[in-house]
């Protein structure tokens, strides 16, 4: 009875370890975008990002 509790408990370590791992990836990618985000928002208030009309816009995605 004790050895299928040990048993038990080793595979519910490995499935929570998977999680976990699982986790750490998707957290990861997270603060990557959340950096990305936040130097993005830094650019434009130092007024660095271009603005364009609705038509020039749609113009130069055309070229695209």
């Amino acid at each position: 009875m004790e050895m299928l509790n040990i048993e038990k408990m080793g595979r519910e370590i490995i499935a929570l370890r998977k999680e976990l791992e699982e986790m750490k990836e998707s957290i990861r990618e997270d603060v990557e975008f959340a950096v990305r985000t936040e130097l993005a928002w830094q650019s434009h208030d130092r007024g660095e990002f271009t603005s364009y009309s609705k038509e020039n816009f749609l113009k130069r995605l055309e070229k695209w």
